[in-house]
């Protein structure tokens, strides 16, 4: 049994006795505090076990510096692991990380601690200047919970990974004293933009925003101050039409929209990033008619240097279609581009695409172009001619055509030589 009564697994035979009792005890010749350090790497729960071990190790795991209180035991041995990692720990010993599962109504056995104990074990952190919180899981007393952690002030990073949405019952402070906090992770459903972009203006630290957004037509944000930004629009219904940006400090963005297969309309992507030096954008099961507005999303991320895009079509289409580009229509300009990698269909359209884009980028030093295989149906893929949805990348140094990747493109030399190349592949697909 560990410290709090919960069975353990018999340890193995290999380890029931030293095979060499005269070799040296290597790990309590540590100093305490590598060990302290080690255990701190560890669940709460696995490190409170080695507390047999002797008499040293028997309070070493209580100044872990990370404390991670899972849902994996009974609510009696929860609330005593709690209390000892956390209620009588030592106040000389800060607690800069804790990670804490307040369960699920529907299954864990935590839920019937009442949400003051959770709060509780909020303000203790609190008290000892806690700078890193991860909050998993779902309480019938969320409410008061959420409103805790937003009066911790010392918080740097808050993670939120499984909370759905901020209860409409939580009372937040009118005035926010998260002014050091610079990590914010939040799924936000049914996000009302008003609200969460007066949560951030309160946020005068923020710089790294991870957020994903669901059942919402229209989303807006705003800030002065992130950096980074993760935005993952969920397969959702309404599914989102609409959403604008406008983060001038923006410098990395990765934008996600992913369906369950089928296929959805990309919404309109409107944005204000005019320092950005780096884009993700991962879009899948887009349907034909998209390019418009995949278009519109590449203008909003010209002036980055690098861009990485994934992008794949919807599983129901039948025929291949341009995905990025509208044809005859402006194509944007990337005139920082220096890293351009992309992984998608490389049909004759997608090809034609992103031979515009690289007559667009006169700044690219490297290029890497890998085909992916169109996602399908079982009933629709002998429908679709492998001709068709087939790799049209000239052929490489491998001999095959699944993937170009080329360095030093800014040599005048290798450019032309190389856009030579593309060209007359594109003078040959004409004729097919």
């Amino acid at each position: 049994m560990d410290p709090h009564g919960e069975d353990l697994p018999p340890p193995p035979k290999a380890m029931a006795m030293r095979p060499y009792p005269n070799q040296p005890d290597r790990l309590s010749s540590l100093p305490d505090v590598l060990l302290i350090t080690i255990l701190s790497l560890l669940p709460t729960r696995v490190a409170a076990c080695t507390s047999i071990l002797s008499h040293r190790f028997r309070h070493l795991w209580k100044a872990c510096d990370n404390v991670d209180l899972g849902i994996d035991c009974k609510s009696s041995s929860f609330k005593d692991m709690a209390k000892d990692a956390l209620l009588i720990r030592d106040p000389l010993t800060p607690l800069p990380r804790l990670c804490l599962h307040v369960g699920n109504p529907l299954s864990s056995p935590n839920t019937d601690l009442p949400a003051s104990f959770f709060s509780s074990l909020l303000v203790k952190a609190h008290e000892l200047g806690l700078r890193h919180l991860t909050l998993w899981g779902a309480h019938r007393g969320l409410g008061s919970i959420i409103s805790t952690i937003f009066s911790i002030g010392s918080l740097e990073t808050l993670k939120l990974p499984t909370i759905a949405e901020i209860p409409p019952q939580t009372s937040l402070p009118a005035v926010l004293t998260l002014t050091h906090l610079k990590c914010l992770f939040l799924t936000y459903v049914y996000a009302n933009s008003a609200e969460f972009n007066r949560l951030l203006s309160q946020l005068p630290s923020l710089e790294d925003l991870d957020i994903q957004i669901k059942f919402t037509e229209v989303f807006t944000l705003s800030s002065q101050t992130i950096r980074k930004l993760h935005l993952f629009v969920a397969d959702s219904s309404p599914y989102a039409k609409f959403v604008a940006l406008s983060i001038p400090s923006l410098e990395v963005l990765c934008l996600e929209r992913k369906t369950i297969g089928g296929s959805l309309p990309l919404p309109r992507i409107e944005g204000i990033m005019p320092v950005l030096s780096k884009a993700v954008i991962i879009l899948d099961g887009l349907p034909n008619g998209a390019a418009s507005a995949v278009a519109k999303l590449l203008n909003c991320v010209s002036n980055a240097e690098e861009l990485s895009l994934d992008i794949s079509e919807g599983w129901m289409e039948k025929d291949p279609f341009p995905v990025l580009l509208e044809p005859g229509k402006d194509v944007p300009d990337f005139r920082n581009l220096k890293h351009l990698d992309v992984s998608m269909c490389f049909h004759k359209h997608n090809l034609k695409s992103i031979v515009a884009l690289l007559h667009h980028s006169p700044a690219l030093e490297s290029l890497k172009l890998v085909h992916e295989a169109p996602k399908s149906y079982a009933f629709l893929t002998n429908q679709r001619k492998s001709d068709d949805w087939g790799s049209k990348l000239p052929t490489n140094a491998a001999g095959n055509h699944s993937y170009t990747h080329l360095t030093n493109l800014h040599l005048d030399q290798n450019r032309e030589e190389f856009m030579k190349l593309v060209d007359k592949k594109m003078s040959f697909l004409a004729y097919e």
